[in-house]
């Protein structure tokens, strides 16, 4: 049984990493980490909108909320937006501090174990939904993830229903209701890494129930092999911005990558239009009235 506990990793990887420390490395420890980040590397170059497997979901697609984002990445992935360089190099320095805090997890004199365990369910059917947990510490289940500055001070507190804006819960929870990792694991969490200030803290967090997480993805199944995405109800609604009669994308739908393929038919069949506003583009469903900011043609 190891003697340290995961609520003391950041405390433990700041005291590692203090200049004053006089620490000598585990060189095998350091080279096993350095070949995870060559792949990380590798892999960033892989195109990321390639099509869905169909058959295949992966435990991260259970928090998802709207399903008819599902259905265009396994039916339609050619009408997505392409992610750009920096948004690829964003995701890749993400994954490069997730696999740090294991590594200095293990440095700290943490126990880290089962790295990228697979944990995979076989649904009624052809369909299966797969995983790779990130590790346990100290015997918790344990998710890794980066976050901004203000996604840090969001989670400060700990992640709820009321917080989880990703799905995260659900998968979490679905590593722990389905992965066998041959020890009893009775307690599960995130470490949160601001990736700005380098903070790092971890959270308990609760889960969903083996049955919830099924009726998920059976639900999940069912919309992405419906014929048309017009059968699949869109999860979010444009909202009104200001008081100009003119109606904008929700935050969760100006992420997606396939926002304008769904609202095509907005705007008397022109489809969004994009203006400039000072803090972000803001898209527009509906312009009653034109706003006094320049228009983003693409």
């Amino acid at each position: 049984m190891t003697s340290k506990q995961v609520g003391t990793l950041s405390k433990d990887i700041y005291t590692l990493l203090d200049a004053n420390l006089d620490h000598e490395p585990d060189s095998a420890l350091a080279a096993s980490y350095a070949m995870r980040i060559g792949g990380e590397f590798a892999k960033a170059t892989l195109k990321r909108n390639r099509p869905r497997e169909k058959g295949r979901l992966w435990a991260s697609d259970l928090g998802k909320k709207c399903h008819r984002q599902m259905w265009y990445q396994f039916n339609e992935p050619q009408y997505g937006e392409p992610f750009t360089g920096n948004t690829k190099f964003k995701f890749l320095y993400g994954n490069m501090l997730e696999e740090a805090v294991l590594y200095f997890a293990e440095e700290a004199g943490h126990t880290v174990t089962h790295p990228q365990h697979v944990v995979e369910w076989k649904m009624n059917g052809d369909w299966k939904v797969r995983g790779r947990i990130d590790a346990l510490i100290d015997g918790v289940l344990t998710d890794v993830k980066s976050t901004s500055s203000f996604g840090f001070q969001r989670y400060k507190t700990g992640i709820d229903a009321t917080n989880d804006s990703f799905g995260y819960l659900q998968q979490l929870g679905y590593y722990k209701n389905f992965g066998d990792y041959g020890q009893p694991v009775t307690d599960q969490g995130f470490v949160w890494i601001d990736k700005q200030n380098g903070h790092i803290m971890y959270t308990p967090a609760p889960i969903d129930t083996k049955a919830n997480l099924e009726q998920r993805a059976v639900a999940l199944v069912d919309a992405i092999e419906r014929s048309s995405e017009g059968l699949v109800p869109r999860a979010f609604s444009p909202e009104p911005y200001g008081k100009s009669g003119n109606l904008c994308l929700p935050m969760s739908c100006s992420y997606c990558s396939f926002k304008e393929r769904c609202y095509r038919d907005s705007n008397n069949n022109q489809g969004l239009r994009t203006f400039a506003y000072n803090h972000k583009p803001v898209f527009f469903t509906e312009v009653a009235r034109e706003p006094r900011v320049p228009e983003i043609k693409t």
